[in-house]
């Protein structure tokens, strides 16, 4: 019996992939879905607000972003 609050999250394709097996880990705050085709991780909040998959970014994407803007101060 499958709770909708399993581990599993089947609801959203991934954006890379299509895939739709994915993982969440959540957190008090925040939540990432993980796929387990490609490997790719992407913040939820992302995946439930942005319409256009081409314009969501995985977690690695986001950090390799702002760390460009630290290393130029």
């Amino acid at each position: 019996m499958q709770k909708d609050d399993d581990f599993r999250f089947e609801k959203l394709d991934c954006p890379r992939c299509k895939s739709k097996k994915m993982i969440r880990f959540a957190w008090e705050s925040e939540a990432e879905l993980e796929c387990t085709e490609c490997g790719e991780r992407f913040d939820e909040k992302d995946l439930l607000t942005i319409d256009d998959p081409s314009n969501i970014l995985t977690v690695k994407e986001k950090l390799a972003f702002i760390r460009a803007f630290k290393e130029s101060d």
